[in-house]
């Protein structure tokens, strides 16, 4: 077995099918909690508001994928753990021999920018597992204790506050190529899994969301002043 084949393995196993449909609604959810949090709060309603909607979402997916992982929905453990640099947080995903963290891209193939809310760790988190050979194109396996799998669970919002896309990928550790990727929404569109779009919104998640959100930001005061 090919290194890239033996690294789809480990993220398929890390992330299975069976966890698609759920990851998916979580998501989902999470986006249309966060835009009706934010598209009720007046004060938001201007340009500089409008900055922060990606923001928002961030905090509204991270929020209803580690409840979902709290009650048993979705097989992963999660929490929310300072990012390497600055005072941002980020949730981290934690699998069989897989750890995640949520990021933002273009599009299903395509790797997230990097800035103080999407910081790029996998050189130090995976460059014992695997190194990039131009002269070869193709991957050869360091012979050492191979450690956790890294990746990154991407999206992005389109029209009508839906998923475009949702994909679990896994990045070569000095290079700009996906080495795994599995793209649950086609994998949910292969099977006979249906997803109703989400419509509505607990009154009740919306403050909690609210809450958590004010707690937050009163730990990154406390943080900056300590």
């Amino acid at each position: 077995m090919s290194i890239v084949s033996e690294i789809q393995e480990r993220l398929l196993t890390a992330f299975p099918k069976s966890s698609n449909a759920p990851l998916a609604r979580a998501v989902q959810e999470g986006v249309f909690l966060a835009d009706h949090l934010y598209d009720g709060e007046s004060f938001l309603g201007n340009l500089v508001g409008n900055d922060l909607r990606g923001h928002i979402r961030r905090v509204g997916v991270s929020y209803q994928i580690k409840k979902y992982c709290e009650r048993g929905d979705l097989p992963f453990i999660a929490q929310e753990k300072p990012m390497p640099l600055g005072r941002w947080h980020w949730l981290e995903i934690q699998s069989t021999g897989a750890i995640a963290h949520t990021c933002r891209t273009d599009d299903a193939n395509s790797f997230p920018e990097e800035t103080e809310s999407r910081q790029d760790v996998r050189i130090r988190l995976q460059g014992d597992l695997f190194a990039w050979e131009p002269e070869k194109t193709d991957f050869r396996k360091i012979v050492r204790e191979i450690p956790k799998l890294y990746a990154w669970m991407t999206y992005r919002v389109g029209s009508g506050q839906q998923l475009s896309h949702l994909c679990w990928a896994s990045p070569a550790a000095d290079v700009d190529v996906y080495v795994g990727h599995i793209n649950v929404l086609d994998q949910i569109s292969l099977s006979d899994t249906v997803l109703a779009p989400t419509t509505s919104v607990d009154p009740k998640e919306k403050i909690k969301l609210k809450d958590h959100i004010a707690e937050a930001l009163e730990k990154h005061k406390d943080a900056k002043l300590g």
